[in-house]
């Protein structure tokens, strides 16, 4: 089931506002009047703003869903290393560098360590 039609119906007071967008009353708070946007979004991810300040997580809790169930199940797996550790390999490869352009000697396991990092950059293939 997609999202969009995992939550609307679950909202009160549901009324179009537009191609893929809904006004709908908050189920986080006493709402009497629509103050929930929902729009789905070109992935199908469902993107909620409550215009009286309620958290997306209080949103999804007060209908018995969790912020997980606005996104769509079609996410491709992350392939490669994560920005964190290439940022962490191209540190490692500027302190290298740095130290033997100073005319530096590195240990055997700065070196071999200072290696890995270029290898896994791609650096001087």
């Amino acid at each position: 089931m997609n999202p969009i039609d995992n939550l609307l119906p679950r909202l009160d007071k549901v009324k179009p506002n537009g191609a893929g967008k809904w006004l709908a009353c908050c189920p986080a708070h006493d709402d009497k009047n629509p103050s929930l946007s929902v729009k789905e979004a070109e992935d199908g991810t469902v993107l909620l703003k409550c215009w009286a300040g309620c958290a997306a997580t209080e949103i999804t809790a007060a209908v018995s869903l969790e912020v997980r169930d606005l996104f769509s199940g079609s996410k491709q797996p992350r392939r490669g290393p994560s920005k964190a550790a290439l940022n962490h390999e191209r540190a490692v490869f500027e302190i290298g560098l740095s130290m033997q352009m100073q005319g530096c000697r590195m240990t055997p396991e700065d070196q071999a360590r200072f290696e890995l990092a270029k290898q896994r950059l791609g650096v001087g293939k």
